[in-house]
């Protein structure tokens, strides 16, 4: 089945799925406005079983009514706990955008039922117009925003060309992309790169003829195609967003921007790319479908695999200096602390670069995902490493960057806190009263600024080594003793053994060899570091967390290696 078949009898699917009372992807103004590009796009495309029907257009005109109704008298819309947003309206106005560029260009045309949309054209420019004013002066509160306020602009200024509304958009460009030079965007997320920032400035691109922004783009599609496993599957780990929680982020969500640049630049990797992205699940059949009918080229077929010479999406085959040669060398994004070892039947993951380090605590919009390393391998999939360490509540071990040496990554966190003095006699309050201060674990009312402090230091290193089948890990310490904990976390399907299991999927591996089977795929971890009253076999956020009675831990099948803080500990993982 050719690209426009396939997306035409998805896209028929989702509208009829729609008309039987499916909910949208998103909620409020936003799948209110999907509803109404899916029954438009469906109805407008010739291959479509709905072109031309009534009944779509009928469905198109009620849901645009709703649309209508949720837009403010200032023209913004109001999404969850963003009222009257600027860059979340301009999510929906992008779209609104979009479909009347098309219903425009269909009146145009010479084909009459298609005339019958014409009304659909004059109801969203009047949308388009409420709300230009709102977004030439609103502003963002993340760095994506800019771009989705950006493209909304861009599109607004194409319709009906405004010097406010461009000089606006410059202005926004004018603070330059937020890309590093591996390719990633600064909130590093596979989800708002694929759905924000690439699209966005693609359209940008587009209205102002600025190339530049789409090298950009050209750029970050090759870094997440280096980090995509050949079953589809993106690397999230240090994303400083929401989808640093997940490990199933699809490659689905590039597959559009990928065929984008493999057709119009010919290149290699954004094919294989493409292809893998748009053989799996999750694919955006309506956006294709709305892209395709704007540009009937992104229909076209995929260059042929050919060897790359771009520095497309295929494993390095040099091997690194020490790795080992199942391995070759890792790919390495320095400014996301990210090491990837790709084998041929496996990847090999290692991060540093948690924020936590620097701010000094967990926050929305910073890298705060504690696992350190993930090893997929077929089927069985360790999902993620994570280190607890008893220690003043001071949560899990999260690096202070990566280190590549002799083919091997290093990570090391050290972790302060104290013990504070009495105050000075001349500071001292006969009443009791001291500023309420934050110390980097806990607040109180204690001036702790103005109090000499008694320093209690506890530093941890760890080793990666890549072997065939897998890695070595070694762990060691520095500081006082106390009892620590090593996680791993399986992805939930397969069956743990060798492990004593200690309740709601968790195990303890107290001596030998353990493993965990999926299938025919099974990776083995050990050995065992015994067991003890004072070696929780659990994995500790943190007082961050805690003191609300809130986690970031994982759940599914688990396997806890303990242990006490005065002897280092070596672990072989592998299949």
């Amino acid at each position: 089945m050719d690209f426009h078949a396939l997306i035409t009898e998805r896209s028929d699917e989702v509208l009829t799925a729609l008309l039987d009372g499916a909910p949208a992807h998103h909620g409020g103004h936003r799948g209110v406005m999907t509803k109404v590009r899916t029954a438009v796009v469906c109805y407008l495309n010739p291959e479509s079983r709905w072109r031309g029907d009534p009944v779509a257009l009928a469905a198109a005109d009620d849901w645009l009514a709703e649309l209508e109704a949720l837009q403010a008298d200032g023209g913004l819309f109001s999404s969850g706990d963003n009222l009257a947003s600027p860059p979340d309206s301009s999510f929906t106005i992008n779209d609104v955008a979009q479909v009347r560029s098309l219903v425009e260009a269909a009146t145009d045309g010479p084909d009459g039922t298609i005339h019958a949309v014409a009304n659909l054209a004059d109801r969203l420019a009047v949308i388009c117009d409420r709300i230009t004013p709102a977004l030439v002066a609103g502003g963002v509160h993340t760095p994506n925003h800019r771009w989705e306020i950006g493209a909304a602009l861009a599109r607004l200024h194409e319709l009906s060309p405004n010097a406010e509304v461009l000089a606006r958009l410059r202005a926004w460009l004018a603070e330059g992309v937020d890309v590093d030079g591996d390719g990633l965007y600064s909130e590093r997320s596979a989800n708002y790169a694929a759905h924000v920032s690439n699209p966005c400035l693609i359209a940008i691109a587009r209205v102002l003829e600025a190339p530049e922004l789409l090298d950009v783009v050209h750029r970050n599609l090759h870094a997440y195609a280096l980090l995509t496993d050949p079953d589809g599957i993106v690397e999230t780990v240090f994303s400083r967003r929401q989808d640093q929680k997940t490990t199933t982020f699809g490659a689905a969500a590039f597959a559009m921007q990928a065929r984008r640049f493999a057709l119009a630049r010919d290149c290699a990797g954004c094919a294989d790319y493409a292809r893998l992205a748009q053989d799996g699940t999750g694919l955006d059949a309506v956006g294709a479908l709305a892209e395709v009918l704007a540009e009937p080229a992104l229909a076209g077929e995929l260059p042929s695999d050919h060897a790359e010479a771009d520095g497309g999406t295929g494993a390095d085959t040099e091997s690194g200096a020490g790795a080992a040669a199942e391995w070759g060398a890792p790919r390495v994004f320095g400014g996301a602390g990210l090491a990837v070892w790709r084998g041929a039947a496996r990847t090999l993951t290692v991060y540093g670069g948690s924020d936590v380090p620097h701010m000094g605590r967990v926050a929305s919009g910073l890298a705060c995902n504690p696992t350190f390393a993930r090893l997929r391998s077929g089927a069985a999939v360790l999902e993620s490493v994570r280190l607890s360490r008893d220690f003043f509540g001071m949560g899990p071990f999260r690096s202070h960057g990566l280190r590549l040496a002799d083919g091997e990554a290093e990570l090391s966190d050290v972790l302060t806190t104290g013990y504070y003095q009495p105050i000075d006699p001349l500071l001292a309050d006969p009443d009791g009263h001291y500023d309420l201060e934050f110390e980097g674990r806990f607040a109180a009312a204690m001036s702790f600024s103005e109090r000499a402090r008694d320093r209690v230091r506890m530093g941890t290193r760890l080793r990666v080594r890549p072997r065939p089948g897998g890695f070595e890990l070694t762990v060691g310490f520095e500081g006082p003793a106390t009892a620590f904990a090593i996680e791993l976390a399986f992805r939930p399907g397969g069956t743990v053994a060798g492990a004593r299991e200690i309740g709601a999927g968790a195990h303890e591996l107290v001596e030998g060899t353990g493993s965990y089977t999926v299938g025919s795929d099974t990776l083995t971890f050990g050995p065992g570091n015994g067991s003890g009253a004072d070696r929780p076999a659990e994995y500790h956020p943190g007082e961050a967390y805690t003191f609300l009675g809130g986690t970031d831990a994982l759940a599914g099948p688990r396997v806890y290696v303990t242990g006490r803080t005065s002897e280092p500990v070596t672990l072989t993982i592998g299949s």
